[in-house]
């Protein structure tokens, strides 16, 4: 061990010339856990990157879109050249995109908030940006089957944000059942890409729609519901001569989830609660202790005793254990107190890392440490209990002017320990064999089954986990697609999320990760025959249908 009187900048220096110094590393990663070398430790930082050519500004900055008919997701990893961009008020305004496209030619898109990491928004036809679209929509209760239902129904346009529904459903005591992590995202982007949120009682953001509103290839307008939906058809037929009412679990189950490939979306009907209280508690643990919990899998009461359950894990062992975070949610009576503190691991590990530009440079000089980083973002994560509203809680929020890649895997929760150790094993040997890492904890949430054909949660409790990296981390990104390829092997019955798949999903692999795909494929070929909602995904999934004018 080297003298306390050492300094973090001489120590650095020493790594810089034997980067597998076990000693060094060790006594490095003590003093990121020692709130007393904060200052000195960060001085150090900057001293050592300060005299690179710097990455790490570069690669955390989000982009900036100069051209007018260019259009890029958060990251600007996926951009495309569209022939026109719109911005769409209401309904009308899609069924005239629709029209024109098939009177030009053109293929038609809708995006969302661009927090997709892969090609679903792509178009090189007439792009839509539906931000516009926001308005709360009365609730037609005549046309219910059951009008006393009503109270908890809310009906909304597509393009407002998470956020802004929320801010909606306040001002009527209302809120959702569960929420992704992030409140930027649209909508439709997110429940159309499968976004949930982590407890076995709830599942995503899909199983609460009831009905959605969409404009067909045709520019027809069709009102979409299971079998046995909340609307009288007699009834509604005779209040809305312009919209087809289709009662179909076939056509609602594969177009609730579809990546904008069965048509525009205009609006949705939510199931939605009486606003409450959530009180979080998290707790700093271990895998290994952790997991003994988990004996029965996803019926452990550790799990099912909660609303809410999640674990941020660092992938890398130290000192032969696995750091944890442990994060529990319930409902509590309120009212609002106590302090959240930094919401998320990419918070932490800035405020830690505080040298504007240097992050991503330093992690890629001494790969090693980045375990010990990771340790210290999770001890940045425990705080004592604190209430909010149910969104302020279930929110983690993002950070700005920060590019991170991300996947994330969706595996059956009744084994969800044996896939964690699976993974966490990938991750060692990478780290072992290549000096590849991730940059921060790997985050798992517990979701209940969704009925919607091509959500990663079809058909069985589900166990997801989000797989994060800076961008410009040296070989983050082939290292998220390297676990992908181990962990998504035929018949494992894992599968990924559509937002944050890469574009590493691949025609061949669609049968045996999502069970009733043909039965989405079959509504598909009837709700896009013309190939008017062709792009990118559906090229690469090898399902375009050739646009016909």
């Amino acid at each position: 061990m080297f003298s306390s009187q050492t300094s973090s900048f001489e120590l650095l220096q020493e790594l810089s010339n034997d980067p597998d110094n076990e000693e060094l590393l060790d006594d490095i990663g003590r003093r990121f856990t020692n709130s007393s070398y904060n200052e000195e430790l960060a001085d150090a930082i900057s001293a050592v990157i300060g005299g690179k050519k710097s990455l790490g500004k570069r690669a955390l900055k989000r982009p900036v879109i100069s051209s007018p008919l260019t259009w890029s997701n958060c990251i600007g990893e996926q951009r495309c050249k569209a022939r026109q961009i719109r911005h769409p008020d209401c309904c009308q305004d899609l069924v005239n995109a629709v029209n024109d496209g098939r009177a030009q030619g053109l293929t038609v898109r809708a995006v969302g908030s661009g927090h997709s990491i892969s090609d679903v928004a792509l178009t090189d036809g007439i792009l839509l940006d539906p931000k516009s679209m926001k308005k709360v929509i009365p609730l037609d209760i005549s046309s219910l089957f059951e009008p006393l239902r009503g109270s908890s129904l809310f009906s909304v346009e597509s393009g407002i944000t998470i956020r802004e529904l929320n801010d909606e459903l306040d001002k009527r005591s209302l809120a959702l059942v569960n929420m992704g992590a992030f409140d930027g995202q649209t909508l439709a982007g997110a429940i159309s890409t499968g976004t949930h949120g982590t407890g076995l009682g709830l599942g995503p953001m899909a199983s609460n729609v009831q009905s959605l509103v969409v404009v067909s290839e045709t520019g027809s307008i069709y009102q979409i519901e299971p079998s046995n939906g909340i609307t009288d058809p007699v009834k509604f037929t005779s209040r809305n001569p312009g919209i087809e009412l289709i009662q179909d679990d076939d056509c609602f189950q594969s177009s609730v989830v579809a990546m904008g490939c069965m048509g525009l979306i205009y609006s949705y009907t939510l199931d939605v609660l009486p606003s409450f209280f959530l009180r979080e508690s998290r707790s700093l643990d271990t895998w290994e202790s952790l997991k003994l919990h988990f004996l029965h899998g996803s019926q452990s009461p550790l799990l099912t005793s909660h609303r809410h359950f999640e674990i941020d894990i660092n992938p890398y062992a130290v000192n032969g254990v696995h750091s944890c975070v442990k994060i529990v949610r319930d409902v509590d009576n309120g009212p609002t107190h106590g302090e959240k503190g930094l919401k998320n691991w990419l918070s932490c590990l800035l405020a830690k890392f505080s040298v504007e530009g240097s992050l991503v440079d330093f992690f890629n000089q001494f790969p090693k440490l980045v375990p010990a980083g990771i340790n210290e973002t999770l001890v940045a994560l425990v705080d004592v209990d604190c209430v909010g509203t149910s969104h302020e809680i279930m929110d983690l929020g993002a950070v700005h002017d920060v590019k991170v890649q991300a996947l994330e895997l969706s595996f059956d929760a009744r084994n969800f320990v044996s896939s964690i150790d699976d993974l966490l094993a990938v991750f060692a040997q990478a780290a072992q064999n290549d000096d590849w890492y991730v940059s921060g904890p790997i985050i798992v949430r517990f979701v209940e089954h969704s009925a919607a054909y091509l959500a990663p949660q079809e058909g069985r409790d589900t166990c997801m986990v989000e797989l994060n990296v800076l961008m410009g981390i040296n070989n983050g990104e082939s290292l998220l697609r390297a676990v992908k390829e181990r962990m998504c092997v035929k018949g494992s019955g894992v599968r990924v999320h559509w937002g944050l798949d890469l574009d590493t999903v691949s025609a061949s692999e669609m049968h045996d990760m999502f069970p009733k795909f043909d039965r989405w494929l079959s509504v598909y070929r009837q709700m896009n025959s013309s190939g008017i909602f062709d792009n990118a995904f559906t090229k690469r999934l090898n399902i375009s249908m050739g646009m016909t004018s």
